[in-house]
């Protein structure tokens, strides 16, 4: 996939205040961890994931999703009315329906002729959303549009910790659902147009492999995700590879020629081994996870945003997304910054 008219012209995020640490978490597993013989530390030993934030009681998807979106708006001065299409990635909904997208079009007061929908792709929900406003944009149907997400994760995480609590658990229990233990919060936006615009960084394209006989690796409720996370780590990695691959073939494009890397954030061991399969080196890809956790369909964007912020990423530079998302789906996308 390739785009000749597409470019970023900002990006935001918006942030939790309140910090949920690891150990804090530990404290309230503390039976549990006696009975099944762990040490505190252990979590986060094993995950990297020093804290997460969690949004106040009663923030619901959208509104997280639109208060990025307003910080992105204000930044840009981009007129509202010029919109044509707003997607909600998210992994996170506030119902069934209506769609996160209609609240944020809603809490924005975006013109009625403008497009608003959901895209779900688990973790590689914002890339999707991006590939569909872009590919908007390619097509003529859109001059501008609005990728968001917004996540939460103080409900799975509270549901988590209560179950695993319980006198009967086992260590094959806790396993499974540590990866729960590593969600965070957080929200993202992006503003695509058209590449002629003055100040924005060409979206150049990329591409989406796809591994579904392994579905059933990571699966996610409303109170708990399980996951298989020594296969899922294999099979993830695989696909990630073929994924890169085909990027380069794609775009013509030289790992040498990339300035940073910005990966779905999941923890440590995920990050090492892609960035090793993919021969990532270590000080290009930044790491959000330790303070920030898993930040579902938010994690990339922020990982990106946070990378500008420190000065990481600068005019005319490559900048490659990377994901993996349960599924499994991977998503790669090359931005010349």
């Amino acid at each position: 996939m390739r785009y000749q008219h597409v470019a970023i012209a900002g990006l935001a995020t918006a942030l939790p205040e309140t910090v949920v640490t690891t150990e804090s978490i530990e404290r309230m597993l503390a039976r549990s961890y006696e009975r099944l013989g762990l040490r505190a530390g252990f979590l986060e030993g094993l995950t990297g994931v020093r804290a997460r934030r969690f949004w106040d009681e009663g923030v619901m998807p959208s509104d997280a999703a639109t208060a990025a979106a307003r910080r992105l708006l204000d930044q840009t001065g981009f007129p509202v009315a010029e919109l044509g299409v707003l997607v909600s990635t998210s992994v996170c909904k506030d119902y069934l329906e209506p769609s996160v997208a209609s609240l944020v079009h809603g809490n924005l007061g975006l013109p009625p002729a403008a497009w608003n929908f959901d895209v779900g792709n688990a973790c590689l929900g914002f890339l999707s959303g991006m590939a569909v406003v872009a590919n908007m944009i390619e097509l003529g149907q859109v001059g501008a549009g609005l990728v968001v997400a917004g996540e939460g994760s103080r409900e799975v995480t509270r549901a988590t910790v209560q179950e695993l609590m319980k006198p009967g658990v086992d260590f094959a229990r806790l396993k499974d659902n540590l990866a729960t233990l590593t969600l965070g919060s957080g929200a993202a936006a992006m503003l695509l147009v058209r590449a002629d615009s003055a100040g924005c960084h060409r979206l150049r394209g990329g591409a989406i492999q796809a591994a579904t006989e392994w579905n059933r690796l990571c699966v996610g409720t409303a109170t708990q995700m399980k996951t298989d996370p020594a296969k899922l780590l294999q099979e993830g990695v695989k696909l990630a590879q073929r994924t890169w691959a085909q990027v380069q073939g794609e775009l013509m494009l030289s790992p040498a020629q990339v300035a940073e890397y910005a990966l779905h954030q999941v923890g440590k061991a995920n990050h090492d081994a892609v960035t090793a399969a993919l021969g990532v080196p270590l000080e290009r890809a930044p790491r959000i996870y330790p303070d920030l956790g898993n930040v579902g369909a938010a994690g990339v964007p922020l990982t990106l945003a946070r990378a500008v912020e420190d000065g990481r990423v600068l005019t005319g530079q490559t900048v490659a997304l990377m994901g993996i998302g349960s599924g499994l789906n991977s998503a790669m996308m090359v931005v010349d910054w």
